[in-house]
């Protein structure tokens, strides 16, 4: 486990949905999509062990559970981006100056992706992305060189872990189980709307 995202007992200031909204990390199709590829992908590296978040199997991780398992959500959104039924429960917590984002995807109650986002006061050093950096290649890659930041590892199971380092640093847990498939199936085709139409659609709703 990644010992040092362990829920702290400090209460974390409120923030309401404008702010979650902006943290999700699926906003779009093409960003589910773009998550869905790494699934059966040559763009991995296979590992030997498991890889769980927070401790827990992917495939244990269940809705009903989340507060006995996670504790209390900070908040849930239900976000308006064309995938239907997608349900994601927020927490945030510290630990010293490095703060965490976690947030934990679902589609008609079924586990399938989550965040965690690496932050600190103003933008994260170096150091503390080798902090974050070295948990990962002890539990999971210890090959690896550690200057290495980003990450697109598959486990047995072929579960997905990647990470991606611009200006934060986010770990990313992509869970192949029958939803993932079923997603990658069913929005192997979509086409995203022209920038321009995007544009005025988004006007349409603002204005």
């Amino acid at each position: 486990m990644l010992s040092f995202l362990k829920p702290s007992k400090k209460k974390t200031p409120g923030k309401g949905k404008s702010f979650y909204d902006r943290e999700n990390a699926i906003q779009t199709i093409n960003e589910l999509n773009n998550f869905l590829d790494y699934l059966n992908s040559s763009k991995t590296t296979k590992i030997s062990s498991n890889i769980l978040f927070q401790g827990f199997e992917l495939d244990s991780i269940v809705e009903k559970n989340l507060k006995k398992d996670f504790g209390e959500a900070a908040y849930c959104l239900e976000p308006d981006n064309g995938i239907h039924n997608h349900k994601i429960y927020y927490y945030r917590t510290s630990s010293q100056h490095l703060r965490f984002i976690i947030q934990i995807h679902f589609i008609e109650s079924q586990f399938f992706f989550a965040n965690i986002k690496a932050y600190s006061d103003s933008f994260l050093s170096i150091p503390d992305k080798q902090k974050v950096i070295e948990q990962i290649i002890n539990k999971y890659f210890p090959d690896a060189d550690n200057q290495t930041f980003e990450f697109a590892l598959v486990d047995g199971k072929g579960n997905v872990l990647i990470t991606h380092d611009h200006m934060y640093y986010n770990i990313r847990y992509l869970a192949n189980n029958s939803l993932s498939q079923k997603l990658k199936k069913q929005y192997a085709e979509h086409e995203s709307p022209r920038p321009r139409q995007e544009i005025i659609d988004t006007l349409d709703k603002l204005i």
